[in-house]
């Protein structure tokens, strides 16, 4: 049986985060790791979020200091290409 989804999930803006780690401490089920940032991977790093595995608890979107996550429906990530893959039924 399929994991049942959250009815929002959390949405990473990569273009404005700055890798802090501020959401990383808080998430209750560590669905939020770090990457190598694209342009200076030994110094600015990426976080990412694994959608299946988030609650849609809402702490990180509270605690980003820069505003980088937003909660959205996830029907309407479920309809964008982008996500179709990520969050089909397994």
């Amino acid at each position: 049986m399929a994991k049942k989804l959250p009815k929002t999930l959390a949405l990473l803006d990569e273009d404005m985060c700055t890798g802090c780690e501020a959401c990383v401490s808080v998430c209750p089920v560590d669905c939020i790791d770090t990457l190598p940032g694209p342009d200076f991977a030994q110094v600015m790093q990426l976080c990412s979020i694994d959608l299946p595995r988030c609650i849609g608890c809402t702490l990180c979107a509270q605690v980003c200091p820069w505003d980088c996550i937003t909660m959205v429906p996830t029907d309407q990530m479920i309809r964008d290409p982008k996500f179709q893959e990520e969050l089909a039924p397994r």
